[in-house]
């Protein structure tokens, strides 16, 4: 008969675990998040690209003359024919040339140019890179933890089933 080590409750609990896998565990759950967070931002660099150098000056003139802009789409039809004959830009002839569709899209524009800065984009991809990352992360790191939780459940069912050793 070979005798087995009397163990403390506290060796029990800590049966389940193993700290060299959940390290290489927590490694791996940093590394995919990284690479899951690149992935997505590439993915959405790559189908939205940044304004073009054009879109960008437009949407600096929303900006600069966002009232006198605000005030022009709220014009009606003929004074905005007039106001457009004056003014020097080429927005406000083209605007009146564009079709229904065309001046709903320019208004969506203007609407969200009111506060627009050049690099605003790239701080969005940062942003976004930062979000997808904690996100992945974080479910990383709760997937782990029920994988602790089970193998101390597991760990605790195993020790309920072993019979009592007498000495």
């Amino acid at each position: 008969m070979t005798e087995e080590p009397l163990s403390t409750e506290a060796d029990s609990d800590e049966d389940f675990r193993d700290e060299k896998k959940e390290n290489v565990y927590r490694r791996i759950s940093f590394w995919i998040s990284v690479v899951l967070a690149t992935v997505l931002v590439v993915w959405y660099f790559l189908t939205h690209p940044p304004d073009s150098e054009e879109m960008q000056r437009m949407r600096m003139f929303f900006k600069e003359n966002a009232i006198e802009v605000g005030g022009f789409l709220k014009m009606t039809r003929d004074e905005k024919k007039v106001f457009a004959q004056k003014q020097k830009h080429p927005f406000y002839a083209k605007y009146m040339l564009a079709s229904e569709a065309e001046r709903e899209k320019l208004a969506a524009l203007i609407h969200i140019s009111y506060d627009y800065t050049p690099f605003q984009y790239w701080f969005n991809l940062i942003f976004q890179w930062i979000i997808w990352f904690t996100t992945f992360w974080f479910l990383g790191l709760m997937i782990e933890g029920a994988i602790i939780l089970a193998r101390r459940d597991r760990a605790k069912r195993l020790a309920a089933r072993r019979p009592p050793q007498n000495n």
